[in-house]
């Protein structure tokens, strides 16, 4: 969710210093003794830079720098921070940091965007959404949405912000980043920025992969003609057999469903609607097709974990295996679930449809 980053940005590290060696002193990490944390090059695609061993609360890192790059330090056992590693002594805590400026502008970024109002806001409507009180939960979801947008909007409006502060460093180069995390940039808006940018930002790779998402999630936006999937169907019996996204979807209104078994966001949008929708309108037209994708481990727990969740849920729809595990990507799907409506002439008529908007798109579409 959008609240993560402003999460993910409460440790950072930070530098000062006069020639290009770095070296990082945390301590107050004493919950974590023991455990390998490890410091990575976030900025060339997460390559490992160095790890160490967590004692009495502290680790430490050294080496050297030739220009600024975004890193995090992380352990196995989750969590994470972004950060600045650049040239000087980096002194970190669990709650505390203190360098150079860009470290410095990161962060009073991290500072402004904490939120603490709003996830105090989300905690107390969560013990709500958690109750099996059917009103008391919808009037939660509606609220826990609501606080969600305002988030993402004051992180959007931050982030626009703090490019404009930073657009000859890379702080520019990850608040772009976040921009497009949050979904306020699209293709062409990106393109155009990058075009006219800083060259320590155009060759920013994250960024670069972030285009190429975009590029392809506008190319298979409504108003463009779906591109086929090949996957394998799967039978009543867990049995597979090769197919397509076309054998059912061509000359027909179609809802596909990006989803995976281990997704709570996809097993509720199974549960509470796409199986009614199914029921309800498979006699006028629909068809609906569940696309599996970004199912964990090998080929037989995959297999196992989806043949689950449909047991679990009912799931009495098509469900096409993403064999080539090529969907998400052909469609620059970044999240899940992603469900997007293609009309008969095999138009994409509507994408990120989610709740009461799916019945909405489907009713307009088999009017048509």
């Amino acid at each position: 969710m959008q609240m993560l980053f402003a999460a993910a940005v409460t440790l950072v590290l930070a530098s000062c210093g006069g020639d290009n060696k770095f070296s990082i002193e945390a301590q107050g990490f004493d919950n974590m003794n023991g455990q390998t944390v490890y410091l990575i090059n976030q900025t060339a695609m997460s390559e490992i830079v160095d790890s160490t061993t967590i004692s009495d609360g502290r680790f430490a890192f050294a080496g050297t720098v030739e220009a600024p790059w975004v890193g995090a330090v992380a352990t196995l056992s989750g969590g994470g921070a972004m950060c600045v590693v650049e040239p000087g002594t980096i002194h970190l805590t669990t709650d505390s940091l203190w360098g150079t400026p860009l470290n410095d502008r990161m962060w009073k970024f991290a500072k402004k965007t904490s939120m603490e109002d709003l996830q105090q806001e989300m905690d107390t409507w969560m013990a709500l959404y958690n109750t099996p009180d059917a009103e008391q939960r919808a009037e939660a979801e509606k609220m826990l949405d609501s606080i969600s947008e305002l988030a993402n909007q004051r992180m959007m409006d931050a982030s626009h912000e703090f490019y404009n502060e930073n657009p000859d460093n890379i702080l520019g180069a990850m608040a772009l980043e976040w921009l497009v995390q949050g979904d306020a940039l699209s293709y062409s808006e990106l393109d155009s920025i990058l075009k006219v940018a800083a060259p320590v930002i155009t060759s920013y790779e994250p960024l670069q992969g972030m285009l190429e998402e975009l590029r392809k999630a506008e190319a298979t936006s409504a108003g463009h003609p779906y591109v086929d999937i090949a996957g394998q169907w799967r039978s009543e019996n867990g049995e597979l057999k090769d197919g397509k996204l076309s054998d059912l979807a061509k000359g027909h209104v179609t809802l596909v469903d990006f989803f995976a078994s281990w997704c709570g966001p996809c097993r509720q949008e199974i549960e509470n609607n796409l199986i009614g929708l199914w029921n309800k309108y498979k006699g006028q037209g629909l068809v609906l097709v569940g696309l599996n994708v970004w199912e964990r481990g090998n080929a037989e727990k995959r297999a196992a974990d989806l043949q689950k969740v449909i047991g679990d849920l009912g799931i009495n729809y098509p469900v096409l295996v993403d064999s080539t595990r090529t969907a998400t990507e052909t469609y620059g799907v970044q999240g899940i679930p992603q469900i997007l409506l293609i009309g008969a002439d095999g138009t994409i008529l509507a994408r990120d449809l989610r709740g009461k908007d799916i019945e909405e798109a489907i009713k307009k579409a088999l009017a048509q």
